[in-house]
C-alpha cells in the first residue's frame, strides 16, 4: 500500500493505496465534517484515475448532506479561488500535483479558500481511523451542480494585474503545461494580455516529460524559446499551482526566482510589507526583505503551513521559493501558477528588462537539490545530522526537518511527505562550498 496521510493531502498510487473506496468514505467524514447543508467546491487536474475519483469524492460528499458545486478539470488556484469566491463551506482538489501520473491525491480545503490547517488534518485523519462511511436520509442526500467557473476566474485575475502595460509590450512566450490542467486557463490568460503564446505539450492527461517543472525536466521548453526568439518560457506542474520561468537565453531558472521576482516588485511598489515563506526557500528572500523594508517569517514546507501564516500575519506576498509557488492574499490564498505568470510578464513591462537583467539584479546564491531514498529510520539520521551541526559550530533549526545555517552556507534536510524520499537542499554564495557541504550531509544522511 503507498497511501500517505500527511499534514497537506491524501495520496497514494491509484489501485495500490488511494482508489474509489477510500475516497468515497474519506469524502463522506470530510462532509460530515463540515455538516449537512454545506457546500463544497470539487476540480480535479487531467490524470486519468482522476475521472474515477471524482465519482467517489461527490458520492461521498452527497451521501453526507453536502451540496457540490463540480467545477470539473481546473487549475488547483482556480479551485481555492473559486472557494472562496463563492463562499462555499469547503472544497476537494483532485490532484497528486508534481507526483508520477499513476499518483492522484485529495487536497482538502477550508473556508476562505486555505488548505485545511494541518491540526484539522490530523483530526480528520483521526476520524478516518475509527469512522465507516455514513450516509443521511434519503430525503436529506446533497445536490451536485456543474459550474465552469474558468472565465469568471480570469476575469477576475485580469483585474488584479496591469492589463494595460503588459498587452503594450508586445510579448512572446512559450508556454508548456505538459498536459496538466493549466491547459484550461494560461494559454487564455496570455491571449487575454495580447501576448503572443506559443504552447507545447498541450494534450489534456498527455505527459511528454516528468510532471515537476525543474530544470532537468524542461529541455524542450529551453529549444522553444531560442529557436522562436520568445521573451520567457512558462511551465506548470500538473495543477498549475507552480511556475518555473526559462530566460529569453534558453537559461532554466531554479524555481526560487519566479517567487522571488514577484516578492521583489510587490513589496517594491508596497514600500515594503510582511513576507512569508517556507525553511526550504533561498537566503535571497532574507536579502530581498531587508533591501525592500520588510519583515520576512518562515514555515514549515507545504502550502498550507504558509498560507495559514501568512492569514495570521496580515501578509503581504508570500509563498514557496522551494516549488515556484507564488501567493498574493489580495487575490486569494493559494499557490497560483497562472497568475504568477502574469505577475511575472508586469515586473517585465513595468522595468522594462529582460527575465535575464531581471534576475542579475537578485541577490546570487549556488543552490543544489538532491533527492535521497529514505534507507535508514529518519530519527536516527535526525541525531546524527544535529550532532554534525553542533560539531561544525553552526545553528540548528528544527522547524521542518533539520536546518544547518551559518554565514557561509546552510542546508536543509527532511522527509518529504508526499514520497518515501529524503530530501536535501544546500545552498551557497561560494558553488565549492555548496558541494562539499552536500557531500558531507549525502554520508550522514545513507551512513556512509
Amino acid at each position: 500500500m503507498t497511501l500517505i496521510f500527511t499534514p497537506l493531502g491524501i495520496r497514494g498510487i491509484f489501485g495500490d493505496g488511494i482508489d474509489s473506496l477510500l475516497v468515497e468514505r474519506l469524502s463522506n467524514i470530510f462532509g460530515r465534517e463540515l455538516g449537512a447543508g454545506s457546500l463544497v467546491v470539487v476540480g480535479r487536474d487531467t490524470r486519468p484515475s482522476g475521472y474515477v475519483l471524482d465519482k467517489a469524492v461527490v458520492s461521498g460528499l452527497l451521501s453526507a448532506g453536502v451540496n457540490v458545486m463540480n467545477v470539473g478539470i481546473a487549475p488547483t488556484p482556480t479551485i481555492e479561488w473559486a472557494v472562496e469566491r463563492y463562499g462555499a463551506d469547503g472544497g476537494v482538489i483532485i490532484s497528486a500535483s508534481h507526483n508520477p501520473p499513476e499518483w492522484n491525491a485529495l487536497k482538502l480545503i477550508g473556508r476562505g479558500g486555505l488548505l485545511l490547517h494541518p491540526d484539522e488534518m490530523e483530526r480528520l485523519r483521526k476520524r478516518f481511523e475509527t469512522e465507516g462511511f455514513r450516509s443521511v436520509s434519503w430525503k436529506d442526500v446533497g445536490m451536485e451542480e456543474v459550474v465552469d467557473v474558468t472565465e469568471e476566474y480570469l476575469v477576475d485575475l485580469l483585474s488584479y494585474v496591469d492589463v494595460d502595460r503588459i498587452s503594450g509590450a508586445g510579448f512572446k512566450v512559450v508556454l508548456d503545461v505538459n498536459g496538466g490542467a493549466g491547459a484550461y486557463v494560461t494559454p487564455y490568460l496570455l491571449q487575454s494580455l495580447d501576448v503572443r503564446v506559443n504552447t507545447i505539450n498541450s494534450s489534456p492527461g498527455v505527459f511528454v516529460r516528468e510532471l515537476e517543472p525543474r530544470p532537468d525536466t524542461l529541455r524542450d521548453l529551453s529549444r522553444v524559446v531560442t529557436s522562436t526568439g520568445s521573451d520567457v518560457g512558462f511551465a506548470h506542474d500538473t495543477d498549475a499551482d507552480r511556475l518555473t520561468l526559462v530566460t529569453e537565453k534558453g537559461e532554466v531558472l531554479p524555481e526560487d526566482v519566479t517567487l522571488a521576482l514577484v516578492v521583489d516588485y510587490v513589496l517594491e511598489r508596497r514600500g515594503g510589507g510582511i513576507l512569508v515563506v517556507n525553511v526550504a526557500s533561498s537566503r535571497m528572500f532574507d536579502d530581498i526583505a531587508k533591501r525592500r523594508g520588510a519583515k520576512i517569517y518562515r514555515t514549515p514546507v507545504g502550502e498550507a503551513y504558509v498560507a495559514h501564516r501568512m492569514r495570521e500575519v496580515g501578509a503581504t506576498v508570500g509563498g514557496e521559493g522551494s516549488c515556484g509557488g507564488v501567493i498574493l492574499p489580495d487575490f486569494h490564498m493559494g499557490r497560483d501558477g497562472p497568475l504568477a505568470a502574469a505577475m511575472i510578464l508586469e515586473v517585465m513591462a513595468s522595468r522594462g528588462k529582460s527575465v535575464s537583467q531581471l534576475v542579475d539584479e537578485l541577490p546570487k546564491y549556488h543552490t543544489l537539490r538532491v533527492n535521497l531514498p529514505r534507507q535508514r529510520d529518519w530519527e536516527s539520521v535526525r541525531r546524527d545530522l544535529i550532532s554534525m551541526g553542533e560539531r561544525r559550530g553552526m545553528e540548528v533549526d528544527l522547524t521542518d526537518g533539520v536546518r544547518l545555517s551559518d554565514l557561509e552556507v546552510w542546508g536543509l534536510i527532511r522527509p518529504s511527505k508526499t514520497e518515501p524520499k529524503i530530501r536535501i537542499l544546500v545552498e551557497s554564495e561560494d558553488p565549492s562550498k555548496a558541494e562539499e557541504f552536500l557531500e558531507e550531509i549525502k554520508r550522514v544522511v545513507t551512513g556512509g
